[in-house]
């Protein structure tokens, strides 16, 4: 793995299945993918069986390039929401997680908002990641004013 030299950018994105749990996520990623790791750097919980609501679980070592969107692996943190957002909204518990880590990366790498991305938002993607149900400028301004947005309000 390659070392991870600056970070620009914090990408959001959700592992489309409610069900889902870090180690699945590894090993569909070095398995499925051929990669030599998880892909993401950070995965946050949800309300299902197999991960606690708003856990925040390490991924893949933060000096390492992540391995999560093409073409800005090298300069950017993976942060992966677990559920289905094109169907059902985040609960608050993995906002509050999503918030305070995002926070304390922006600040450590000196991020500014404008970099905080959803998967969706770079050039050649096709997905909704991190689903329909995240409106990336409303978390944008929430994270500029320091607030959790409130769950309703996300919907596009």
């Amino acid at each position: 793995m390659n070392k991870l030299e600056k970070v620009e950018y914090i990408i959001i994105h959700h592992t489309e299945r409610n069900n889902d749990f870090p180690l699945f996520v590894k090993l569909r990623h070095i398995y499925l993918r051929g990669w030599e790791n998880i892909g993401y750097h950070y995965l946050i919980g949800n309300t299902r069986p197999f991960t606690r609501n708003g856990q925040i679980y390490h991924g893949r070592p933060e000096e390492f390039e992540g391995a999560h969107i093409l073409g800005y692996n090298q300069n950017s943190i993976g942060i992966c929401l677990i559920g289905n957002f094109d169907k059902k909204h985040p609960s608050k518990e993995q906002f509050e997680s999503l918030f305070s880590l995002v926070h304390r990366k922006m600040e450590q790498f000196r991020v500014p908002v404008e970099n905080v991305r959803g998967h969706r938002e770079f050039p050649e993607v096709r997905k909704s990641c991190p689903g329909k149900l995240i409106d990336m400028d409303y978390i944008r301004t929430s994270l500029t004013q320091r607030e959790i947005p409130k769950i309703p309000s996300l919907v596009n």
